[in-house]
């Protein structure tokens, strides 16, 4: 009986972990890397582009990963209203030099015509994050222009 009992204690725990996992796996953002597959995406989508450039050595771009955009409310906004593209200097530097990106991390959007709508430099927080993606929501969906772009 002791052991069904430890069985028992071991299969709740198990399945509560399991469960706690889940929501957070499916927060995840799922980027691409290829600036050419984002237009494409945005395009046939009438979602805007959000980028994130960064470097595999950058602390603050390590942050912002494990803290915004793995963030549950930032994953749910993206996956309903943009394209995801996460440009690195090790596989993009020649884009990020033209894009005059001087310091990492920074965060862009663009318009599917990839007309830059805002950009922000350093780390930003996904309390900030979400609210200047709404403030850019309400401004599309007031904006003619928007209303035939999608």
């Amino acid at each position: 009986m002791n052991h069904f009992r430890k069985l028992a204690v071991l299969t709740l725990m198990l399945v509560g972990f399991m469960s706690h996992r889940q929501p957070i796996a499916a927060a995840e953002v799922r980027w691409t890397h290829s600036p050419e597959q984002a237009i494409q995406a945005a395009h046939s989508t009438g979602r805007l582009i959000i980028v994130s450039v960064g470097a595999n050595w950058c602390h603050y771009c390590k942050e912002m990963d494990r803290d915004v955009w793995k963030h549950p409310a930032i994953a749910k906004i993206i996956a309903e209203e943009y394209v995801p593209l996460k440009l690195t200097d090790e596989q993009h530097q020649e884009l990020i030099e033209t894009m005059q990106i001087k310091g990492y991390p920074a965060t862009l959007i663009f318009t599917q015509d990839r007309q830059l709508v805002t950009r922000m430099d350093g780390y930003i927080s996904a309390e900030k994050l979400a609210n200047t993606m709404r403030a850019i929501r309400l401004s599309r969906q007031r904006s003619p222009q928007s209303s035939t772009a999608r």
